[in-house]
């Protein structure tokens, strides 16, 4: 049963690819699907949680699978997820039920390096027992699992937010303060915004 299931994800991600239309993938409980278009240098998917339980998105290394980048997406959660020549999308779903998502995946050509200095790469390390909900504007809206850790490499002036009764506040602002490869304790710092903000 677990390989027609992922013969057929398989089939409906071909599909999608050749006629650029959005995509249903299943992704049975305690089990992971892998996402691979090796025709593509760089491809954008846009992923859309319908599901009642949030899904692991991670980017692994074909070669080892090592994790290049991955957040936890929340239930009806959206992201936009890059994934380079080399490298492998993979779902997990950790929960006792399937997951459905709606994915989209559009073909990019890899744009030339950025120059020094205007994009840090660091990682947000969620240390608390707890999810850790946040928000990067038009990059997408990571749920960070416990005890975890996500990749991101960001421009400077952007900003992660995260919600508190509804309402939007800023987290931290990519600026110079941010080394290269540095590690952000998420829970250190959110504690220490919401009690700058007054917040509880």
């Amino acid at each position: 049963m677990k390989n027609l299931v992922l013969l057929l994800s398989a089939v409906a991600l071909t599909l999608g690819a050749c006629v650029t239309e959005k995509a249903s993938v299943y992704v049975p409980a305690k089990q992971s699907v892998e996402i691979d278009y090796p025709n593509y240098e760089l491809f954008v998917a846009t992923l859309k949680n319908g599901s009642k339980s949030a899904v692991d998105v991670a980017v692994l290394s074909k070669d080892n699978n090592e994790k290049v980048r991955g957040f936890g997406l929340n239930v009806k959660g959206k992201a936009n997820v890059m994934v380079e020549a080399g490298n492998k999308l993979v779902l997990q779903n950790d929960s006792n039920a399937p997951i459905y998502l709606g994915l989209a995946v559009k073909e990019e050509t890899p744009k030339a390096p950025a120059p020094v200095g205007s994009t840090v790469t660091f990682t947000l390390h969620n240390t608390s027992g707890a999810s850790i909900p946040l928000l990067i504007p038009s990059v997408m809206n990571p749920n960070l699992s416990p005890f975890s850790k996500s990749g991101v490499e960001l421009d400077m002036g952007q900003k992660i937010l995260f919600k508190v009764n509804g309402k939007k506040y800023t987290l931290l602002t990519v600026d110079a303060s941010i080394e290269e490869g540095a590690v952000i304790d998420v829970p250190k710092l959110l504690k220490q915004r919401k009690k700058e903000l007054g917040l509880k």
